[in-house]
């Protein structure tokens, strides 16, 4: 409600509507179906609705900012091939059934590329966002100031900074640990990216049913995928498509990105992409899958309480999925020095990215200094500009990993001694994606019962 009625976003984001579109064709040829009828039948009600919902969007949008524009028209190239390639198939295997429709929803999207094109945006930094203050308070619910979020994550950067160079100089003191970073590719050439990451989500699966998490919840059916063509212009290369239903057939989806879309890239910024992708597997398995994402999506799905099955708060579940990350140093699931490094890097990411989403709307950094907080990360600048264009469709979203991740951190040093790790997890979990300040009530109130 606060996007719709405060936000407005309606009004100005195009994507709102792509992703209505695309997202929706897709659940609807993907999600679980009696029959080879039903699921047609459905697809054909969202490709037929498609030349409405777009009218009706253009009637709605007055001015677009700079980034969702762009962002927009490269959505809408992907986006219409992906509807080629997939109703494709339908129209040939239904001649008749589908092409009058697919047709007509093919029209509309090039309607919807011209009317943007004829209406140029509007400069993002003469656009009126909510304000950061007013998402911090409303939308997650936290009682912190800009001010200490900024600084929280500054603290975090200091901090990251000081353990990579303690194991830059145990591991090889020759070399910066960003030179460490970059030279360490593991199993590259030796194992497909896919099947890599399918190795290693059975393999968190098992460790983590050893280690306090029920078994039930590590079993949610899930797909590792690449991703949709439609997503790959506004989704990380390694993202969490959550099942929309609490149906047990229908599946999760872990999506990767072994290369950037043609129009954004060039191969040495594909060869730079597979290099990460095979130098973090371990963590980003772990934000995305087990013990992150998809392990929150399977509890939340499942609890008893029909409106917390419904409460998915950005602040709990990228914190959540950023401490799921250092739960791999801390309980003992990774023990090399260099593994240690790539997750402190990728903390120091994490406490760059908090940086800049405050950072840029409060004044407190400019663009250079954003640029150069991801280049100390480790990224190329090309990439660190990619990244803070992707930042700014979604602002307050980034601050959600530090912010998170800490407010999880400050309630497990009150209350895991007493309670044990295990059962810690558990009655975090079960509570459901709670503001921080009520889950800590729960705690409390435990607390006094025990």
């Amino acid at each position: 409600m606060i996007e719709l009625e405060q936000n407005k976003s309606w009004r100005h984001n195009p994507l709102l509507y792509l992703k209505i579109v695309f997202i929706g064709i897709d659940h609807a040829l993907n999600k679980p179906a009696a029959d080879s009828r039903e699921r047609i039948h459905r697809t054909l009600k969202r490709i037929s609705a498609v030349p409405r919902l777009l009218n009706q969007a253009m009637d709605n949008i007055d001015g677009v900012p700079e980034s969702y524009h762009q962002a927009a028209r490269a959505m809408l190239h992907d986006g219409k091939q992906y509807l080629e390639q997939a109703v494709d198939g339908l129209c040939k295997q239904y001649p008749g059934f589908f092409s009058k429709d697919f047709q007509k929803a093919l029209t509309a999207l090039n309607n919807f590329d011209k009317y943007l094109d004829a209406n140029p945006p509007v400069p993002d930094h003469r656009f009126a966002i909510p304000s950061l203050e007013a998402s911090l308070k409303d939308h997650f619910l936290s009682v912190l100031s800009l001010d200490e979020v900024f600084q929280i994550a500054v603290d975090e950067w200091r901090e990251n900074l000081k353990q990579l160079e303690k194991l830059q100089s145990k591991i090889d003191q020759r070399k910066s640990w960003q030179d460490l970073y970059h030279d360490f590719c593991p199993d590259i050439g030796k194992i497909d990216t896919f099947a890599l990451y399918r190795r290693e989500t059975e393999l968190l699966r098992r460790f983590f049913r050893d280690h306090g998490f029920r078994e039930e919840d590590l079993d949610a059916s899930l797909e590792i995928t690449a991703t949709p063509y439609y997503l790959k212009s506004v989704r990380s290369a390694a993202s969490f498509g959550a099942a929309f239903s609490s149906d047990a057939r229908e599946k999760s989806f872990f999506y990767i990105t072994t290369h950037f879309p043609r129009h954004e890239s060039s191969g040495h910024e594909d060869n730079l992409l597979r290099k990460r992708l095979h130098r973090e597997y371990k963590f980003l398995t772990a934000h995305e899958t087990i013990p992150g994402h998809h392990l929150l999506d399977s509890i939340r799905r499942t609890l008893e309480n029909p409106v917390r099955r419904q409460i998915e708060s950005p602040l709990f579940y990228e914190g959540w999925a950023y401490y799921a990350e250092s739960l791999l140093t801390e309980q003992g699931y990774v023990q090399n020095p260099m593994e240690y490094l790539v997750d402190y890097k990728r903390r120091l990411w994490r406490s760059a990215r908090c940086q800049i989403d405050v950072g840029l709307h409060a004044d407190f950094l400019t663009l250079a200094d954003a640029v150069e907080l991801l280049t100390t990360a480790g990224f190329s600048r090309e990439e660190a500009e990619r990244q803070i264009y992707r930042f700014r469709l979604n602002p307050g979203y980034q601050l959600c990993y530090s912010l998170g991740r800490y407010e999880i951190m400050r309630l497990k040093k009150a209350y895991e001694n007493q309670m044990g790790s295990e059962q810690f997890h558990a009655f975090l979990l079960e509570g459901g994606e709670l503001p921080f300040h009520w889950i800590e009530k729960r705690f409390q109130a435990l607390n006094k019962e025990s």
